[in-house]
């Protein structure tokens, strides 16, 4: 037997009746009340859970940063001040590293934190000769540190050589990282 859609039509349609059944009222309101719970999950992971994601990688990425230029200046270093007293943002003492290059340049680099809570790092070049500036600039490094320490001490009396710790925390929103750099400098005293 063969059904047309006149026949199916003739099957469900009630003559006279002009609405519809409590069934398929009950059907669309709980298809509706899917879609909108859906849609506010969708709703509630785009205003609140990528901004919370963004802060945490950005919190990373600042200390990565900071950590990478002081573990990169520090491995060249021949001197580190202040020792043994530690660097941190509250102190006025920048941690202060040089080394001398192969052609008698002086390279002196300051770390300091400023009170935008940014990182900064200026770089001094010297001739070690004569004792005059060839170059001098500063940047910033990172951003949002909300603390940092460095001490330049002698972990084991056995091994004589130094080793900079620098702990480092940033902190954007409500998200914080933190990490610890242990730098040997390349040549020690």
């Amino acid at each position: 037997m063969r059904l047309r859609w006149l026949d199916i039509k003739k099957l469900f349609s009630h003559k006279g009746s002009s609405g519809v059944t409590l069934v398929e009222l009950l059907v669309t309101m709980s298809l509706g009340s899917m879609l909108a719970v859906a849609t506010s999950q969708v709703l509630t992971q785009v205003y609140v859970l990528t901004p919370k994601a963004e802060n945490s990688m950005q919190s990373i990425h600042q200390v990565q940063k900071a950590g990478y230029w002081i573990d990169r200046d520090g491995a060249c270093a021949q001197l580190i001040t202040p020792a043994p007293n530690p660097f941190t943002v509250s102190t006025a003492t920048p941690l202060i590293i040089s080394y001398v290059d192969w052609d008698a340049n002086k390279t002196t680099i300051s770390y300091s934190v400023d009170d935008n809570h940014n990182l900064q790092k200026q770089i001094v070049i010297t001739d070690e000769a004569t004792g005059s500036v060839i170059s001098s600039n500063q940047m910033q490094i990172a951003g949002d540190i909300a603390s940092i320490t460095a001490q330049y001490n002698q972990p084991d009396p056995e091994n004589p050589r130094k080793i900079l710790t620098v702990t480092i925390t940033s902190q954007v929103g409500s998200s914080s990282e933190t990490r610890t750099y242990k730098i040997t400098p390349r040549i020690f005293y």
